[in-house]
């Protein structure tokens, strides 16, 4: 029997690998955006050289750097006494250096140039004024996702269950399925290290390190990580509701009872057992990839073009391998993970596109999806809204 089946030890590790590998993401995340800032840095700086900036020559000198006095009549200044003639009257015949006073002016001047171009701000990310904003709709919608998603948590699945697969279901179970416990529950340790990685990436890297460090851009951020949270609570809510009304035995189920799968063990006697359609694995991670995919392509958080493809084709393929794994760890049919994959990625190109979209608002107008008002009525109070 797998060292995992009893529960506790495998949720603790599996929290510590999924805290591990968000840090570990955090920190390579972190480090392509200043490495994307400094490259972009040194472009600026070539051209600013070519476009004219102050350069610094060495080799010629037109200017005493000795110690000098004033004559006193407006003459010239002479050299002090004790100074060598040589520093008076710049620098020695045949000596190859350059004049002190102005290398280090020119260097003074490179050097207060090259300070302006470091701390020159990035490229802000705009959230257009003719996008609607995340107003009291989004509020109410994103608050009901999650009622939903905690309600169906606590409610247990429907009494009538459904069992076995369907169409294509066994065949690729058999295909998929890998052979022992211990590389099974290893699988399902690999797809929550991923579905925590695609599930916070759009709030803690796109939003938090990309657009408002970053890009010192906090109004976008904002609205990203309210619009990816209310993608997020709807299909949780999707999700919670679907899993208690279908009531479906995951594919382990069967074997629950038997020396493979004991009956007292976490799997067999929680809850957990009859909510495999549709999988939520799959559904969070597709939800999450396409949420990047958008915010990506519609806002170029990498500076657009092919930095934004390939950050849409790692997240689409991480919620793939997400997926795949809770087939091969025997926790969800093909058409489980399917079903998921689906609904997911409508919800989250869906819900960002329905934000990134002119409203045909002008600059001076307030922007708002939603107004609520009070007045009275007869003997009470009446309210009314427009959204």
């Amino acid at each position: 029997m797998s060292r995992y089946a009893s529960g506790p030890e495998g949720l603790r590790r599996r929290g510590a690998l999924v805290v591990a590998a968000l840090t570990t993401a955090a920190c390579l995340a972190a480090t392509a955006a200043r490495a994307q800032g400094d490259a972009r840095d040194a472009n600026d700086a070539n051209d600013a050289n070519d476009a004219g900036a102050p350069l610094v020559t060495w080799g010629t000198a037109d200017a005493a750097v000795g110690p000098t006095e004033a004559t006193g009549d407006g003459g010239a200044p002479e050299p002090a006494a004790g100074a060598d003639p040589a520093d008076a009257g710049g620098e020695a015949p045949g000596t190859g250096t350059a004049s002190g006073a102005a290398g280090a002016e020119d260097q003074e001047d490179w050097d207060d140039w090259d300070d302006e171009d470091d701390d020159e701000p990035t490229d802000p990310i705009v959230w257009r004024a003719d996008w609607p904003r995340f107003g009291l709709g989004d509020w109410i919608i994103t608050g009901s996702g999650a009622a939903l998603a905690l309600g169906t948590a606590i409610v247990a699945p429907q009494p009538k269950h459904t069992f076995g697969g369907y169409a294509f279901d066994e065949s690729v179970r058999r295909s998929l399925r890998l052979p022992s416990s211990n590389l099974r529950f290893a699988a399902r340790d690999a797809s929550d290290i991923l579905v925590s990685l695609e599930a916070t990436w759009p709030f803690f890297v796109d939003a938090a390190i990309t657009t408002w460090w970053y890009h010192h851009s906090p109004d976008a951020a904002a609205q990203m990580a309210a619009v990816n949270a209310e993608a997020i609570a709807v299909i949780t809510g999707l999700q919670g509701v679907t899993n208690t009304i279908a009531s479906r035995e995951r594919p382990y189920g069967r074997d629950c009872g038997t020396s493979v799968l004991p009956d007292q063990t976490v799997e067999c006697e929680g809850n957990v057992r009859y909510r495999s359609f549709f999988s939520g694995h799959s559904a969070f991670s597709f939800t999450a990839a396409s949420l990047i995919c958008t915010n990506h392509l519609k806002l170029g958080l990498f500076g657009g073009g092919a930095a934004e493809i390939a950050t849409c084709i790692i997240a689409y393929g991480g919620a793939a391998a997400a997926a795949s794994l809770r087939v091969m760890g025997d926790m969800h049919y093909a058409t489980d993970v399917l079903t998921g994959a689906f609904v997911g990625t409508v919800v989250g190109v869906g819900i960002p596109l329905l934000h990134y979209r002119s409203v045909g608002l002008s600059d001076d107008r307030p922007h708002h999806l939603g107004q609520v008002r009070v007045m009275p009525v007869g003997t009470g109070v009446g309210v009314g809204g427009t959204f």
